[in-house]
């Protein structure tokens, strides 16, 4: 039958029915790929253990893995958090959770590195990460960037101006590339404003002894150094404590800092690890994880600052608008702060 003699029939309406079944066909499809995609990427269910050198709450370092492990937990991840493990212990505790069928299990630092390595070996199947920030990495051990360089570089911006002395100090739990990277971006932002300005940098050889950090920070004082940032939580409440004592400025670490010393602390660097973790997780759901070195800052608003309120006014139009300049630059991509860390 012609579609003229159709249309004059009547049969135009099979024609509708067959159009209306297709579409709904369509629907049907497109609705379980959807769904299909949104299980892809649904981690609930998963366990995922997190291994600290410290405390949970130390307001730093340990509390920002353990605050992304509870937002994971909220979203159905199964999370163990284990506290305060010494280095000597560490490959003993990733070795516990591996035998517990954890999906990933990750030692949050630097100093995890061997025992990471060492267990991986003999857990094909398990995955694990480390926070190293160097980029090594394995079939079943990925690691994470910590580009706290792009935030000590706007700090830089604020102490070009704040110092009076133009010296500037970076206290190090240890020499590793992401802490001398640090300093190296601080002083950087810092000539943008003073070309002048000179760091003095140390080691202090522990993460966590304040006492050290803040002796090693009153001897850079003795040679003029009036504003600091720290890597590790003992080296920057350190510095925090021999700003107070010279009237000088610091910086927060990982966290915010400013009730440590609302008088000294004039900005925080402030670390979101949750996309990182939760990324890990959905790698391993995928498959994809192998030999991943995961990095988000700045542009990612995984790093940010964080100001102290009371500093505000004390600094100069000029200097906030080259500040906010440059995070733009930062955040667009345009500006990529060199990692300099010899």
């Amino acid at each position: 039958m012609s579609r003229l003699a159709c249309f004059r029939s009547g049969c135009i309406q099979e024609w509708i029915s067959r159009l209306a079944l297709a579409a709904a066909l369509l629907s049907l499809f497109a609705l379980g790929r959807t769904a299909q995609a949104q299980s892809s990427s649904d981690i609930s269910g998963m366990k995922l253990a997190i291994i600290l050198g410290g405390t949970a709450n130390d307001g730093s370092w340990n509390q920002v893995a353990a605050d992304a492990g509870k937002a994971l937990q909220a979203k159905g991840v199964e999370v163990a958090i284990v506290e305060q493990i010494p280095d000597p212990d560490v490959e003993r505790v990733l070795r516990q959770y591996a035998e517990q069928d954890f999906d990933l299990i990750i030692g949050h630092s630097f100093n995890h590195q061997d025992a990471v390595f060492a267990v991986a070996e003999d857990f094909p199947e398990v995955n694990f990460s480390w926070g190293g920030a160097i980029g090594r990495v394995s079939e079943n051990v990925s690691d994470y960037d910590q580009p706290f360089h792009e935030g000590a570089y706007l700090v830089g911006i604020l102490a070009g101006e704040l110092s009076q002395t133009g010296k500037l100090g970076a206290l190090y739990g240890f020499e590793i590339p992401v802490c001398k990277a640090m300093g190296n971006a601080l002083l950087a932002g810092a000539q943008l404003v003073n070309p002048e300005a000179t760091l003095t940098d140390v080691a202090v050889g522990d993460w966590y002894d304040v006492g050290r950090a803040k002796e090693a920070a009153l001897a850079q004082a003795e040679t003029g150094v009036d504003f600091w940032i720290g890597c590790g939580q003992g080296p920057t409440w350190g510095s925090i404590e021999a700003a107070k004592e010279i009237e000088g400025f610091s910086t927060g670490y990982v966290g915010n800092m400013t009730e440590l010393g609302p008088e000294v602390v004039v900005t925080n660097i402030v670390w979101n690890l949750e996309p990182t973790f939760e990324q890990m997780l959905k790698d391993t759901q995928a498959g994809t994880y192998a030999e991943q070195y995961y990095s988000l800052g700045v542009a990612d608003d995984a790093v940010r600052l964080e100001f102290n309120p009371a500093f505000e006014d004390r600094i100069s139009p000029e200097t906030l608008a080259l500040y906010e300049a440059t995070l733009a630059k930062i955040q667009s991509g345009e500006l990529e702060v060199p990692f300099q860390p010899n």
